[in-house]
């Protein structure tokens, strides 16, 4: 999949894409982000749970500290 500015949405570093305090207007991961699949879960939500867990489209480097974690695959125990 080819890396798409739709999936900056949300994410702590989207601020860069949007002309503020970045020379260049971008945000400096996005030319080697790649788009993946991933679990999303809330912050505070507890991983003991399958269900608490939803899987999403996203870039690699997706993040939003204090709001929602992102792995790669479910935690071992879930599996």
């Amino acid at each position: 999949m080819n890396r798409d500015k739709k999936y900056c949405a949300g994410c702590h570093d989207d601020y860069y894409n949007h002309d503020n305090h970045s020379d260049t207007g971008e945000c400096w991961s996005f030319k080697r982000a790649e788009v993946i699949q991933a679990y999303a879960i809330g912050w505070w939500i507890p991983m003991d749970k399958k269900e608490n867990f939803h899987r999403v489209t996203t870039h690699d480097c997706h993040s939003e500290p204090g709001q929602t974690a992102f792995l790669k695959e479910l935690p071992k125990h879930l599996r």
